[in-house]
């Protein structure tokens, strides 16, 4: 039981830690509202968790075909490059984190993070062999819950530190941070392109 709470918390960093699109846009939220952060994540959380159900009962299993991972390919390309677009067009002034609102609704941001997770078909790979691992294990019930628990944390953590050094970050330095996120977002973009059609 204890075992698989571990492997479930093991998975579940394993999946949310490593830099991809979700925590690059998380972390720029960050530096502009807290709440707003926690929003995007939890919108991907949501999808992971949407997948991970309905992969439990086998309802997305005829997904797992080519063509309509071409198809979430190209709509995944042109979501990240516009989120992408939208970081580099920022004015400076418009990039002051000290003493600007964020004016953006917690529904936006939680739809943007949906769409961000939602988008990626290999996501869906992920959760096609992370669905497996947890209905092969013993106490299935408690992976889920150390992956629910871990990817929860992960998100709270990074939107929580992030926003509270965020004083740390002036104007000059957000827009690097916003260019080089772009870059990175853009990459993945392209990988996502590349991984589907050619590699």
């Amino acid at each position: 039981m204890f075992d698989s709470l571990l492997n479930g918390l093991a998975l579940g960093f394993g999946v949310s830690v490593p830099f991809g699109p979700v925590n690059i846009l998380v972390l720029t939220y960050a530096l502009k509202s807290f709440k707003n952060s926690l929003a995007v994540g939890f919108g991907a959380f949501s999808v992971d968790m949407l997948y991970l159900f309905l992969l439990q009962f086998g309802l997305l299993s005829f997904l797992n075909n080519d063509i309509f991972k071409y198809i979430l390919a190209i709509f995944g390309f042109c979501f990240l490059s516009y989120m992408a677009f939208l970081m580099v067009r920022k004015k400076s002034e418009a990039l002051d984190v000290q003493n600007q609102e964020f004016k953006e609704s917690l529904l936006k941001s939680y739809i943007k993070g949906c769409f961000l997770n939602g988008s990626n078909p290999f996501v869906i790979g992920f959760w096609l062999s992370a669905a497996g691992m947890i209905v092969g294990d013993i106490h299935p019930y408690f992976m889920t819950l150390g992956l629910v628990v871990s990817i929860i944390s992960w998100v709270f953590a990074l939107s929580f530190f992030v926003a509270k050094y965020k004083h740390f970050f002036n104007a000059k330095v957000v827009k690097i941070v916003n260019i080089v996120s772009a870059l990175i977002i853009e990459y993945f973009a392209i990988s996502l392109l590349y991984r589907t059609f050619i590699g």
